[in-house]
């Protein structure tokens, strides 16, 4: 396989990740992609790729790296409202929305690369049907990753937040192992905690034998 083939798999296999391509067949991903008008774009690290109240004409996907969507406010303050990792989509509701715009400053994490397409193609298009389908569900599930942020956000206590995390991660893998698609550091601003304090914890539930951690795998060795 030809270098330009194998990059033009990867960015097919992140879009199929992403669940847009769910109900097309494989054999049809490169005409889908020529129809959306998909394109990649690379960005360094700390790069805007929208901002608040940008005008959001195209979806996005990561193709590698990290997107971080944040909320500014007025006086100056700002969250960390989700980490979007390799094959997550990010902007839609912006793109489908009646203004337009992007509710949030999305900004790289490193070098990363995002797969960009026309929204509004997915509703007039050879495989509209389907791509509508997957769509649609593609925004149901981010809609359900916010909810579980807004599920561990809720709990009070540290290790409560690193727990309902955990918890969800392996219930979605369907395994008492999972991996961290975070750094320690982004893994602290996603649980709005102080790194320091996240770090002792995790080693202190390593003492425990609750978990035993293998640099970004986590094994979780009791009921959580």
């Amino acid at each position: 396989m030809g270098k330009e083939k194998a990059i033009k798999k990867a960015y097919l296999e992140s879009v199929s990740k992403s669940g847009l391509f769910r109900y097309l067949k494989e054999e049809d991903y490169e005409r889908a992609w020529k129809e959306l008008n998909m394109a990649p774009r690379a960005y360094e690290d700390q790069q805007t790729i929208y901002g608040q109240g940008d005008q959001v004409k195209r979806g996005a996907i990561v193709h590698s790296g990290l997107v971080k969507g944040e909320k500014f406010h007025v006086e100056g303050t700002s969250h960390l409202a989700h980490m979007y990792t390799s094959g997550e989509p990010f902007a839609f509701e912006g793109a489908v929305s009646g203004k337009r715009t992007s509710p949030l400053d999305f900004i790289s994490e490193g070098e990363t690369t995002i797969i960009f397409f026309d929204v509004q193609k997915i509703f007039s298009n050879s495989f509209q049907l389907q791509l509508v389908k997957g769509f649609m569900e593609v925004l149901a599930n981010d809609n359900i990753k916010k909810l579980y942020r807004i599920e561990t956000l809720s709990k009070r206590g540290l290790r409560d937040r690193i727990v309902t995390y955990f918890r969800i991660l392996s219930a979605k893998s369907g395994s008492s192992k999972i991996t961290l698609e975070l750094s320690r550091m982004q893994l602290a601003h996603y649980l709005c905690v102080n790194r320091t304090a996240l770090s002792y914890e995790l080693n202190q539930m390593q003492r425990e034998g609750i978990i035993r951690m293998d640099r970004k795998t986590i094994t979780i060795l009791k009921e959580l």
